[in-house]
């Protein structure tokens, strides 16, 4: 299981492979994308170009790149030996090179041997080029040999790839036959129909998937160098975009959290305004009850301690004959309206009443003229409804409170 999800954090779930071949004077490019899904493989994309920048169109960015050097430098030879020793072989193939100036390459049956070399300077040139057109090589094989993994799974004796014919003995490669002009011929591979031209790529992008590789090779630190520069570049790119979705997704949250709260700030704003405006209504109202309150008892707490004191000096003197109607003290000169303050007649005292007698509605209000207390009378209304009664209405203008 870990594995797995290194091999698909290293290279995902796409994997690819360039066979760099020539014919006829002209570099051939094939390409093939396989897609792994659960134990499954298919091939997702397959191509030839002439040009480099071509494969860098064909093969995404960022993906990891198998590349087989099958051109005119690489020679490829046959040693029959007991032997399994990669350093003895490669001797025995070739005894007179300077074996630090070139990579080699080992495939290693029981009694029959091929030995792939080519100059550490053209490989190395090579990479470069990949790398300046973008394309990420990650492991490299010379030659025809990496056809080894698939013979055992390709029913035919002689197999055709992009510029060889191999043949096999006992499901071993016997014999590799560079060609100029190979005919194409397609395959059967496990249910996978491929063509000679694909037989090389499709081997080495499933040796990325299976993470081996049936050769032995004298550049183990060259290729583990590629992986690591390759996982290195793949870190930053997944750190960079794991980090930019982590931030996005925090300022997604605090965008979500900051609207939330902001949609309920400006709840609680618009709660606070109406309060505080019905809490300056309610001290308003509460100022004008007061008010009113207070002129309420004032005017009780007057009519209390005045008004009784004239009502009884009144009444007292009122003489028999006559019959009250209204004794109206300090009476109001207009209706009581909301909002307006009450007006009232200050210091008045209206009397109104009927009399049997009209001579003693004057003496009774001379009599009153003489309470030191009364400053003048006033005859508002004075009628003779019948021959034995009449009608009379006056006011009382009483000396100011405060001096009684």
């Amino acid at each position: 299981m870990i594995h797995k999800l290194i091999s698909y954090l290293t290279y995902g779930n796409r994997f690819y492979s360039v066979e760099q071949t020539q014919a006829n004077g002209d570099i051939i490019y094939n390409g093939i994308g396989l897609t792994k899904n659960k134990s499954q493989v298919n091939i997702e994309d397959s191509f030839q170009c002439h040009d480099l920048d071509q494969v860098s169109k064909c093969i995404p960015k960022g993906k990891a790149v198998f590349l087989v050097i099958n051109n005119e430098f690489v020679i490829t030879k046959k040693v029959e030996s007991n032997t399994t020793e990669t350093l003895k072989l490669v001797h025995q193939a070739f005894p007179n090179i300077k074996i630090d100036e070139f990579y080699y390459e080992v495939l290693n049956q029981d009694t029959v041997h091929f030995v792939s070399i080519c100059r550490k300077a053209h490989v190395d040139d090579l990479l470069k080029d990949y790398e300046s057109n973008a394309l990420s090589v990650v492991d490299f094989s010379l030659g025809n040999l990496m056809v080894a993994s698939l013979a055992g799974f390709i029913s035919e004796d002689s197999i055709h790839t992009s510029n060889a014919v191999l043949t096999k003995v006992h499901h071993q490669i016997h014999t590799i036959a560079i060609q100029s002009n190979v005919v194409d011929v397609n395959y059967e591979v496990n249910d996978t129909s491929l063509n000679n031209n694909q037989l090389l790529t499709f081997s080495a992008a499933l040796s990325l998937i299976t993470t081996s590789k049936p050769l032995q090779s004298a550049f183990d630190s060259t290729q583990q160098n590629l992986l690591t520069n390759f996982k290195e570049k793949q870190f930053f790119t997944q750190f960079i975009k794991i980090g930019l979705s982590f931030l996005f997704v925090l300022l997604l949250v605090n965008f979500f959290l900051f609207n939330n709260y902001y949609d309920k700030v400006n709840e609680l704003k618009e709660t606070a305004q109406v309060l505080n405006a019905s809490k300056t209504k309610v001290v308003d109202l509460n100022g004008s009850v007061l008010k009113m309150q207070k002129m309420v008892e004032d005017i009780l707490k007057s009519n209390a301690s005045q008004s009784s004191f004239y009502s009884n000096a009144i009444i007292t003197s009122l003489p028999g004959e006559i019959i009250l109607s209204e004794l109206n003290y300090q009476p109001l000169l207009k209706k009581i309206k909301a909002s307006k303050p009450i007006e009232h007649d200050i210091n008045v005292l209206v009397v109104s009443g009927t009399s049997l007698k009209s001579v003693l509605v004057s003496e009774w209000i001379s009599e009153l003229e003489a309470f030191d207390w009364i400053d003048h009378i006033e005859i508002v209304n004075f009628d003779d409804t019948s021959k034995s009664s009449s009608s009379f209405s006056f006011k009382i203008h009483i000396q100011d409170d405060a001096k009684n």
